[in-house]
């Protein structure tokens, strides 16, 4: 049986929808990159900037507040002062984080990168997202396949395409691990 992998990439920053005081209205925020760290003596707080899509009004969404300077690890400190890539958009793609600041997330634009597959021999695929989204899996995978929704849910009824790493492959999120085999 062929083995093929698929990695999920984000096309563009994740972004957050809430209000924006300038716009007066809900709006998309996307994520600069950026952090913004405040130590004031005993406490220590860190934000990652969001902007708005519409006026580019900032949103600070909190990701740490009034904790001890000591009590983040010091690799994980020099990240936020640094601005690190992958730093950042790991706390950009955390639903939980954005759901306490008051935040809905948004739903990412993704591509997935590997080898196209033919439905005539059996193939395992292990699709990977690097970074959790808001979005199913089924979505991008009918748009790797180039399958449209009920040709899809057909090929999920006969057995022809199914997960075999325990997660119901019509509602499960993208996130971590797929596999999936297609016979």
């Amino acid at each position: 049986m062929k083995k093929v992998k698929w990695t999920a990439r984000y096309l563009s920053t994740p972004a957050a929808v809430r209000y924006c005081k300038h716009c007066g209205v809900k709006t998309v925020f996307v994520s600069s990159g950026l952090f913004r760290v405040n130590a004031q003596q005993k406490a220590l707080d860190v934000w990652l900037i969001f902007k708005c899509q519409n006026c580019d009004t900032t949103w600070n969404c909190t990701i740490m507040s009034r904790v001890n300077p000591h009590a983040p690890a010091p690799d994980l400190l020099q990240g936020f002062h640094s601005n690190d890539e992958d730093l950042a958009m790991r706390w950009a793609t955390d639903t939980a984080l954005l759901k306490r600041n008051g935040a809905e997330p948004g739903i990412p634009e993704i591509e997935i990168l590997g080898d196209t597959v033919d439905f005539t021999e059996p193939v395992d695929i292990e699709l990977t997202a690097e970074w959790p989204a808001e979005s199913k899996a089924a979505t991008a995978i009918r748009g790797k396949l180039a399958v449209s929704r009920s040709q899809f849910d057909q090929l999920c009824e006969s057995g022809r395409i199914r997960c075999t790493s325990g997660q119901n492959l019509k509602k499960c999120k993208l996130a971590g691990k797929i596999l999936i085999e297609i016979r």
